[in-house]
C-alpha cells in the first residue's frame, strides 16, 4: 500500500461509513464488521482510547441486528478492513486514531 495512502485510511473510512450508519434504520452486517474493526484496532493501537471507542461503537453499531456479530457478511466486512490495517505502522496507526474525540 502506498505510504501516502495510510494516514488517511482509517479516517476515509470512518467518514464514508459515518453517513451510511446515520441515515440507515440498522447499519448492515457488512458495515457493522467494518466500523468494529477500525474502532477496535484503535483501541488496540492506543488502550487510552478504550472509552471513546466503546462511546463510537455504541453510536454507530447500537441499531445493528442482534445477529449482526455472528453473520458470515460481518466477518466479510471486518476481515477485509482487519488485514488493510494490518499493514498500517504503528507510528501512522497511532497519528490516524488520535483523530477520535
Amino acid at each position: 500500500m502506498n505510504k501516502g495512502l495510510k494516514i488517511p485510511l482509517i479516517g476515509i473510512w470512518l467518514a464514508a461509513l459515518l453517513p451510511c450508519l446515520a441515515l440507515a434504520d440498522a447499519p448492515s452486517n457488512v458495515a457493522v464488521g467494518e466500523v468494529d474493526a477500525i474502532l477496535k484496532f484503535c483501541a488496540k493501537t492506543d488502550p487510552r482510547l478504550e472509552a471513546s471507542v466503546a462511546r463510537h461503537l455504541a453510536v454507530l453499531t447500537g441499531n445493528a441486528s442482534p445477529g449482526a456479530r455472528g453473520s458470515a457478511q460481518y466477518k466479510q466486512g471486518y476481515d477485509l478492513v482487519n488485514d488493510a490495517l494490518a499493514e498500517v505502522s504503528k507510528p501512522t496507526a497511532l497519528a490516524a486514531c488520535s483523530a477520535l474525540p
